[in-house]
């Protein structure tokens, strides 16, 4: 059919999250089940009316994914889908507690990634291990551990690309150093040096995988497990959120490898080429680096780039120019899912040094992460070539729609009802957008091979205020993808659970603290005369963050 049929190409990007990667990981969870239904159908119609279009009972035509993207908790959904495209996803449609399921995104971000794990001090049980986060990742390492075990099956999902590319943002606190010539001069001045620190790691998996130039290649039955090892630490590394959770030591076989980055550079003469731009690789400034591999320290992804909408969106482009825009003339699109599109803010700090230093870092990331040329596009309804899945539920009390938000994001680590709302917003969400927005006027090009009855079909058709035009859908809902997702009720957090969690907060503070001031303390004094202040003060820490977190959660309305 590939060779007969009108296809559409997607790349999937999955914005930063932290505990809201549930969200995320449930509109992955839905779009896998809406697509492995269609395709059911669709073989189902193939085996009976063959190549002749013209008599099925469904939509023909093809969608292909070809590529994802992720940064901090959307590299860690990243990762775990990657793992999963030839295993089975069983779609979660209701509460399991905590039963089994044959799901790897529900079970690592609802089941297992929670509070009572983070606090544990697993990391310190060696007494001279050095303290790297205030939280225990111990958990996430088993996760990571948990996914490469993850048989496949050998079965191949039909919409998923060979090769299918997979990047994953990381920010690199050693950098790569650039240097930039220029005419004037001092002839011993190389020209003016740059280090680049918004990085990421590129992988290709499929039997085609090492056709992919610049990719790390993953084979789908695993067989080269340290391939498969390094997507894993990257995704780590991409969520290694500074101070909350530890970096991660990564490593290249050589600087080399950043040699085959493209760079869009500006071209001499745009009359001539008709074009403002061309995409040309730049060599790193080797004499500022060892021979040899090269290892890096990485901290969280989302610091620099926390929407990486622009990897996707060339690895769809090809040799093309720019991806069509134009409704008539769509043929591929970035999917942008951000469970917070609207988490910013504009506000003067207080007047005193620690408001500012804070103020100082919150700019930094905010600056790094101001991309309006990427981001305008996938809002804009005229544009076909990017699309937004962003968290909307409907709630009299204007309450904001994810349950994980709280605590800047990290409030969905208290409770597993918390992220198990946010999973199957995540599905409900994404049912609604593949119904209602990810359509295409009727009259492009995808649809041809649609027989005329479908097309004039009322349960295809979609109308868009302010459209004239009738629009179908890019990916038609069947079986029990048709089925409406239902919404739990919004989550509280039972008051009698605070005694228990400033419990777990003493105990793990108890170790950080003091082991913290003995590690990073030279001076015998200071040192003494700060352990000996903690001592007397090492009740009120706890009390003071659980008095935090409950002021958080009533203003969310989750007690």
């Amino acid at each position: 059919m590939d060779n007969k049929l009108r296809h559409f190409d997607i790349g999937l990007v999955m914005a930063g999250a932290v505990s809201a990667g549930a969200y995320t990981s449930g509109v992955i969870d839905f779009l896998f089940e809406a697509l492995d239904q269609w395709y059911e159908q669709k073989a189902k119609q193939q085996q009976q009316y063959g190549d002749d279009f013209t008599q099925w009972e469904i939509p023909p035509h093809d969608v292909f994914i070809k590529a994802m993207s992720g940064a901090s908790a959307g590299a860690i959904v990243a990762a775990i889908t990657a793992s999963s495209l030839y295993s089975d996803i069983t779609p979660v449609i209701g509460y399991p507690v905590n039963n089994p399921v044959k799901n790897k995104l529900y079970e690592s971000w609802v089941q297992r990634i929670d509070v009572s794990e983070l606090l544990k001090t697993q990391d310190l049980d060696d007494p001279k291990a050095p303290v790297l986060s205030f939280l225990d990742s111990t958990i996430l390492d088993e996760l990571g551990e948990d996914v490469l075990q993850l048989k496949s099956t050998g079965k191949k999902r039909p919409y998923i690309d060979d090769p299918f590319e997979v990047y994953l943002c990381i920010t690199n606190l050693r950098g790569v150093p650039y240097v930039i010539k220029s005419q004037g001069t001092n002839s011993s001045i190389k020209g003016h040096y740059m280090v680049k620190h918004a990085d990421f790691m590129h992988f290709a998996i499929g039997d085609k995988s090492s056709d992919v130039e610049g990719a790390i290649a993953l084979n789908p039955d695993k067989i080269d497990i340290s391939n498969w090892k390094l997507l894993v630490d990257s995704a780590l590394a991409s969520s290694a959120f500074p101070v909350g959770f530890p970096p991660r030591q990564l490593q290249r076989s050589s600087i080399d490898e950043y040699e085959k980055r493209k760079w869009e550079i500006p071209v001499r003469n745009p009359t001539l080429t008709g074009t403002c731009s061309e995409y040309r690789c730049i060599s790193p400034d080797k004499d500022l680096l060892t021979q040899g591999s090269y290892e890096f320290v990485t901290v969280d992804g989302g610091i620099i780039s926390n929407e990486p909408i622009e990897l996707v969106r060339l690895a769809l482009r090809g040799n093309q120019q720019r991806n069509p825009r134009d409704g008539e003339q769509a043929n591929r699109a970035t999917l942008l899912i951000d469970p917070f599109p609207n988490d910013v803010d504009a506000v003067n700090p207080g007047n005193n040094l620690l408001n500012l230093v804070l103020r100082i870092f919150r700019s930094f990331i905010n600056q790094n992460r101001f991309k309006p040329d990427e981001l305008i596009l996938a809002l804009d309804e005229d544009v076909y070539s990017r699309f937004l899945i962003a968290p909307e539920r409907s709630d009299r009390q204007g309450r904001k729609p994810l349950a994980c938000g709280s605590l800047n994001a990290f409030g969905g680590f208290l409770s597993q009802e918390f992220r198990h709302h946010d999973y199957m917003l995540g599905r409900r969400n994404c049912q609604r957008f593949l119904e209602k927005y990810f359509v295409l006027p009727a009259s492009n090009s995808l649809f041809d091979c649609w027989p005329e009855t479908l097309k004039n079909h009322p349960q295809f058709q979609v109308e868009k205020t302010g459209e004239s035009d009738i629009f179908l859908p890019i990916i038609p809902l069947f079986g029990s993808a048709k089925k409406e997702v239902n919404l739990p009720p919004w989550p509280k957090y039972a008051k009698e659970n605070f005694k228990f969690l400033e419990k777990q907060i003493q105990e793990r503070i108890q170790v950080v603290i003091p082991r913290l001031i003995n590690q990073s303390i030279n001076d015998y004094f200071t040192r003494t005369a700060l352990n000996v202040l903690w001592f007397l003060k090492r009740g009120t820490l706890a009390k003071r963050l659980r008095d935090i977190i409950k002021d958080n959660l009533e203003k969310y309305g989750q007690l």
